[in-house]
């Protein structure tokens, strides 16, 4: 069992360094260069605008969906259709509410314009993620991470060709830059139609108000945990446009794009955890393994991450964005990697707890923390701009993701051991001094890089991440 979890991570994580590198780094980095900071700022406000929205289309249902489907695959047709009836409903909702608050907001013409296609990206990449969750829910955890990246290689294709393809009337802007992205939603659903088809042979849509009112009774929770969530995820941006502008909410795209780019890999445990958790929930011997060892690698990882991006930010930020690279978003990137050391805790710890169906505590963690981050952003935006709502963003991670881990203890009794926390400590210590202190005396980055490699190896092995063999008595 453990074998197949961590080679189907493994597989996945292959694929994300094979495409999402490229996509990031290479193409939206060059879309970002080629348009005006005000251009991308407003499409990334916009975009961020959509996905504020998006519970709407989901209203819980990946979430129920999963934990249903993977303790009992035979529940897939007769959830699938009464789930497909509901999400047709909320389509309607979705975009009514959307364009409704976006007049409230003042947007114009122009700005409705890119929000038509922006909703149909969301509404097609709402239908994905609930096509993907019974994927996952069937523990074909290489074919969801095949449907994951597939949509990307087509973007990255696309958007090559108009960034350098010399085509005639198509260069690159804003609107082709969407398309492409609509392209890739498209491609993806047909193709998990086509992989699911045997299981939708007798799927029946339904609109009976009798199957759906149990759905949404039972799926309200999940709902409001992906409500609160999103809002103190992706409120920033859209307070930066109303607040301070477009150009202060394009340099701060600037440092959440590679905020958001190391996140998408974190998020990739999340997405096998859910429903290895669900299916194993019983097994608290496993369930204590597998999470204490997830979280232990991507601790790391996002301490690792934490500590470079604060030593070398600025010179992320020009090698990425070269002369619209400021000291801004030099500062902003390093406290949302900040804030990336409680998404892993969350990515984990609160993905235990929704598997455990524990929505009361992660409900009431969410709306605190929301609280919280709006107070944040309210106060510092006007001060300090994107790196105010950069320090807002880290606050509020950190805080969720400390409640969801001391919750689980809590919970499910986890007994962590006093010797192997101050090993770990250690080695957070000797991380701290390579990483921060060691390049205040290191002229050569090259060989400051090659410490910092020696003390992460050193750090792995004082989190035991290297004794795997102790993990085997459970295959």
């Amino acid at each position: 069992m453990l074998k197949k979890y961590l080679a189907d991570i493994a597989f996945m994580q292959i694929l994300n360094l094979l495409i999402k590198p490229i996509w990031i780094l290479v193409i939206d980095r060059a879309v970002q260069n080629t348009l005006s900071l005000e251009v991308y700022g407003n499409y990334a406000a916009l975009f961020n605008f959509s996905l504020m929205f998006f519970i709407i289309l989901d209203l819980g249902l990946n979430g129920y969906n999963t934990t249903q489907v993977s303790r009992d695959t035979n529940k897939i047709v007769a959830l699938t259709g009464n789930i497909l009836g509901l999400k047709m409903i909320l389509i309607a909702i979705y975009v009514l509410f959307v364009f409704l608050v976006g007049a409230a907001l003042g947007y114009g013409s122009a700005e409705f314009l890119l929000l038509i296609f922006l909703c149909i990206l969301q509404i097609f990449t709402s239908l994905n993620q609930y096509l993907r969750t019974i994927v996952a829910s069937l523990q074909q955890f290489k074919w969801d991470g095949i449907f994951m990246v597939l949509d990307r290689v087509l973007v990255v294709i696309l958007c090559a060709i108009l960034l350098w393809g010399g085509l005639e009337g198509w260069s690159l802007t804003i609107e082709r830059f969407i398309f492409a992205q609509l392209a890739g939603v498209f491609l993806v659903s047909f193709v998990l139609v086509l992989f699911l088809r045997k299981y939708f042979r007798d799927v029946r849509i339904s609109f009976d108000l009798k199957t759906i009112r149990p759905l949404l009774q039972n799926s309200w929770p999940f709902a409001l945990l992906i409500t609160l969530m999103g809002l103190y995820n992706y409120v920033d941006s859209v307070m930066l446009k109303t607040m301070v502008g477009n150009s202060d909410a394009g340099i701060y795209a600037h440092g959440y794009r590679l905020f958001y780019a190391i996140l998408m890999f974190a998020q990739i445990f999340s997405g096998v955890l859910l429903p290895f958790f669900s299916k194993n929930i019983k097994d608290k011997v496993t369930i204590n393994l597998i999470a204490s060892f997830t979280a232990k690698f991507l601790l790391l990882v996002a301490i690792s991450v934490a500590l470079l991006s604060a030593a070398y930010s600025n010179q992320v930020m020009d090698l990425m964005y070269h002369e619209k690279a400021t000291a801004q978003s030099a500062s902003a990137f390093s406290f949302l990697m900040l804030g990336f050391i409680g998404s892993v805790l969350i990515l984990v710890y609160g993905t235990l707890l929704t598997a455990a169906l524990e929505l009361k505590y992660l409900n009431m963690a969410a709306f605190i923390t929301l609280c919280i981050n709006l107070a944040l952003n309210t106060q510092l935006i006007p001060l300090y701009g994107p790196t105010g709502a950069a320090i807002a963003t880290a606050i509020s991670q950190l805080l969720f993701g400390t409640i969801c881990y001391a919750i689980s203890f809590q919970e499910f009794g986890f007994q962590p051991k006093f010797i192997n926390i101050i090993r770990q400590a250690f080695g957070i210590g000797m991380l701290f001094l390579v990483i921060l202190m060691g390049k205040q005396y290191c002229s050569s980055v090259a060989v400051h890089l090659s410490m910092i490699f020696i003390s992460i190896l050193i750090s792995a092995y004082m989190f035991k991440l290297f004794q795997v063999k102790d993990l085997k008595s459970l295959t």
